[in-house]
């Protein structure tokens, strides 16, 4: 198996992405509304699953539960006066279809910022991921390589360690200056400081080793 991170302009080809306009948003209620794709994964024949937040001015309604349309459907659920998360299913997404046939699988999918979102995608080979990112192009996507490498499952963070790591980040523990020490996190999670430092270092480093050249070098 061989993994890649890359960097995808979810923009282009504007008319590919058509999770957003499953949601009943009637275009004149638009611009009161920010759109952010959160997770999506690739399900058989084509059809895509996404996970989209939605913010509004506070003044804007989204209608709430489930609306279906000729391009697929959604469940939409209201969080607060201004925040919506919506389960979007698309039965007609280029992309899906694509990772069906390269045999690849989206593993991740994080955005950084309205236009880039970074992927993890992993394939039985290193030919089927770079066939995946040849036909994105040829489709008319920029999509930049990060790293890649052979596919490990001691290369992904334990459900511990990314708990862990999440919450440390939230809490500001890797602010500058630090907002939160080991001390204050310990009393959050109530473990010793010793078993969060392990725990933390070994989360880093499998991350530091992802980024810098996607090789495993745990082992080393």
């Amino acid at each position: 198996m061989y993994y890649c991170r890359l960097m995808v302009d979810r923009t282009m080809p504007f008319r590919e992405h058509q999770c957003r306009t499953i949601l009943p948003i009637p275009e004149e209620d638009s611009d009161g509304v920010s759109i952010e794709v959160v997770k999506c994964s690739s399900m058989e024949s084509g059809i895509g699953f996404s996970v989209i937040r939605i913010i509004t001015d506070g003044k804007t309604k989204i209608p709430e539960g489930k609306t279906t349309c000729d391009k697929g459907e959604c469940v939409i659920e209201r969080i607060s006066s201004t925040h919506y998360t919506a389960a979007v299913t698309n039965r007609n997404c280029y992309l899906c279809e694509l990772f069906g046939k390269t045999k690849c699988f989206l593993m991740s999918s994080v955005p950084v910022d309205e236009s880039l979102v970074e992927w993890t995608v992993t394939g039985q080979d290193s030919a089927a991921v770079h066939d995946l990112i040849h036909r994105m192009k040829d489709y008319g996507y920029r999509v930049k390589f990060m790293a890649g490498g052979r596919y490990g499952d001691e290369m992904m963070l334990t459900p511990k360690e990314e708990r862990y790591l999440k919450t440390a980040y939230d809490h500001g523990y890797y602010d500058v200056p630090r907002k939160v020490d080991l001390d204050g996190l310990c009393d959050s999670f109530g473990c010793s400081k010793s078993t969060l430092n392990v725990a933390l270092r070994v989360a880093e480093r499998k991350l530091i080793c992802h980024y810098i050249d996607g090789s495993d070098k745990m082992s080393r």
